[in-house]
């Protein structure tokens, strides 16, 4: 005889079956239907690289790798539940496609083969199951605000597997099986009916009332999942597929605004794209992002997660005014743009993207973004930088005011852009002058543009005030591109990054490198010979856009390392996972109204290495950590790379 088994045994109920699974897959669809149609009310979705988003896609779902589940517990549970119905799904096709043609696929060693891949993978979703609850409900690392939802749909899943246990079980004891073995979850289940002493004449009836209240859950849970938490099963795979591409941070495209005046951002769900709509339901509220989050640890109104599922929540109300009615502008302003959420999203979820559209749609109004910065658009609007300093004094009161003018020279090998803060603060006036007393000594051919610079407008772009950042833009770039040269050296990230990666689109496209990459390079070239410090041990903290916009990690690192005498320290969160000096995005502009200032937090990380030099790459991380040194009054000097070298010289 060979080896099958007899399909849907002591049941005559499938016409009820099939009733009941067309009610199911209607609900589903409607459900389906809705969700793709709230997407379609965004902005057009572009993406490219078909074939690579297909391997990489692939390569992620099938292994589970690190970029989505860090935590090995986690890990395991999920590939469990994952690979689990997988292989259940497929028994399931197989046994419905006998039904319905009569191929046999359900004979033989496939049988046995199957009967076994079923068993073992049910119980290893079973096993995900209990994981996933005991991460949840007992250990509680993340968050302790778990909705009704996600319980129920853990118990709904391990039910339905359960009941499948006692389904095979009470056959197997009800009638001889051969094959039993092959089964070995299912067998182990009739030896406990065996002990229970249940006659084979109740066994059948209690068989046929849990087939249906087997079947009754199976498709009652398919139909809730368009409508549940679980629907992230199918939105957060796509949302994996649709990643951008683009580095963090990485804003909206706006089209140029100098035609004349026309609404960007979002202040209503339709304005927000499809991809953007998509991550609403992608979101599994995990709590990673805003792990780390400064905004959120100092007390702050925000939380990526929250600010996320609140969208999500009112989302069925497109017609509603977001700013306000859904989140609360001190929300958005308390965002530093650092970009960690982003990087510990398992999803891809861009958080800052949507924070800065948010801001665009209310700085849309000039009367609508905070009074705090009000003050700093129109001085920038009027005279080119935030305080409304005179641009032709900006080098009366230093050192620098011998240095070559790019509009004496015309031509020269390297542009330094100083920028706001190391124009005119008297913090980073300081690393200008480091950083010319490098270029001189190294012989450099450079100049300074001196009153033609305008700030660039790195944080009037990330507040929001797309049109005011378009005038700079367009501005600035008509002033670089009526001179010659072959790099634009800065040393504050920010400017880096704008020069960089936003100017390209209003006509400049310029080779820019921040001052550690460049400095590492003269070093390596012998045009700077180093001599040996005072033996310091020194810690250096990754600004956000330098670090996880642009991916310079290792040139900082190497500079301090070409130091003699100097010993680097590592903080514990670094690189990648830095925590953030609370002052980007904007930030350092609006009042901290966080119970905890967030670069004191920051300041508290770097002591416990016991270095004596707090290093930074960047201006605005300067001035923060140097105000926070002194109000911690801690035993350690706040101080930038360049003036570290320019001392070894």
């Amino acid at each position: 005889m060979e080896a099958t088994r007899q399909l849907y045994w002591n049941i005559d109920g499938k016409s009820t079956m099939y009733a009941f699974a067309l009610i199911a897959l209607v609900v589903f669809t409607i459900g389906i239907i809705n969700k793709i149609r709230g997407w379609q009310q965004g902005r057009a979705l572009a993406f490219d690289n078909l074939s690579l988003r297909l391997r990489e896609f692939i390569s992620t779902m099938a292994r589970h790798d690190q970029g989505v589940f860090r935590g090995k517990f986690r890990r395991y549970a999920h590939l469990g539940i994952f690979y689990g119905f997988i292989v259940l799904t497929f028994g399931t096709l197989v046994i419905a496609i006998q039904d319905h043609f009569g191929i046999p696929l359900f004979y033989g060693l496939k049988y046995l083969v199957l009967s076994l891949l079923l068993d073992l993978s049910g119980l290893l979703a079973m096993v995900g199951i209990l994981m996933a609850a005991y991460k949840r409900y007992i250990d509680k690392p993340d968050h302790e605000d778990y909705t009704l939802d996600d319980a129920l749909l853990l118990i709904i899943v391990f039910s339905i597997l359960l009941t499948g246990f006692f389904l095979e079980g009470l056959r197997i004891y009800s009638v001889y099986d051969p094959w039993a073995w092959w089964s070995p979850v299912g067998l182990f289940f009739a030896l406990m009916i065996q002990l229970s002493g249940l006659s084979t004449e109740l066994s059948l009836a209690v068989h046929a009332f849990i087939w249906y209240f087997h079947m009754l859950l199976t498709f009652g849970f398919i139909a809730y999942i368009p409508y549940s938490k679980l629907f992230h099963m199918f939105a957060s795979p796509l949302n994996i597929f649709l990643k951008s591409n683009s580095p963090i941070g990485t804003l909206t495209p706006v089209d140029c605004l100098s035609e004349g005046e026309k609404r960007v951002g979002a202040g209503y769900y339709y304005e927000f794209s499809k991809k953007q709509l998509l991550e609403l339901d992608a979101c599994i509220s995990c709590g990673r992002c805003q792990k780390g989050c400064p905004a959120h640890l100092s007390g702050r109104p925000l939380s990526p997660r929250v600010l996320v599922q609140t969208l999500k929540k009112h989302a069925k109300k497109k017609a509603t005014t977001l700013i306000d009615q859904v989140i609360s502008q001190e929300t958005l302003w308390s965002c530093t743009t650092c970009g960690l959420c982003e990087v510990k999203c398992p999803i891809y979820i861009e958080h800052i993207k949507r924070i800065v559209d948010l801001r665009r749609g209310l700085t849309s109004s000039d009367n609508d973004f905070p009074v705090e910065i009000h003050s700093v658009f129109n001085n920038i609007s009027e005279s080119g930088n935030p305080w409304g300093n005179n641009v032709r004094s900006v080098f009366s009161n230093l050192e620098l005011a011998s240095s070559p003018q790019q509009c004496e020279k015309k031509q020269t090998d390297v542009l330094y852009w100083l920028g706001c803060y190391g124009s005119y603060e008297s913090r980073n006036q300081k690393v200008s002058q480091s950083m010319i007393t490098i270029l001189e000594k190294a012989g450099i051919d450079y100049a300074v543009l001196g009153g033609k610079e305008k700030c660039c407008g790195d944080s009037v772009r990330r507040l929001g005030n797309e049109k005011l950042f378009q005038q700079l833009a367009y501005e600035n770039v008509k002033t670089l591109n009526g001179y010659k040269f072959k790099t634009i050296l800065t040393h504050c990230p920010h400017c880096f990054n704008t020069l960089k990666n936003d100017y390209p689109q209003f006509g400049g496209s310029y080779q820019v490198m921040h001052h550690s990459e460049y400095i590492l390079e003269l070093i390596r070239s012998g045009r700077i010979i180093l001599k040996e410090s005072n033996g310091s041990k020194v810690t250096f903290h990754d600004p956000c856009y330098l670090g996880r916009y642009n991916q310079v990690y290792n040139a900082p690192r190497e500079v301090l390392k070409e130091i003699p005498g100097l010993e680097l320290l590592e903080m514990k969160n670094n690189q990648g996972m830095a925590f953030c000096c609370g002052s980007g995005g904007g930030s350092i502009w609006i009042e901290d109204k966080g119970d905890k200032k967030i670069h004191s937090l920051l300041v508290k990380k770097a002591m416990r290495t016991e270095a004596d030099i707090l290093v930074s790459a960047c201006s605005l991380c300067l001035k923060t950590l140097s105000e926070a040194v002194s109000s911690e009054s801690v035993d350690m000097q706040s101080k930038d790379i360049a003036e570290l070298v320019a001392d070894a010289l």
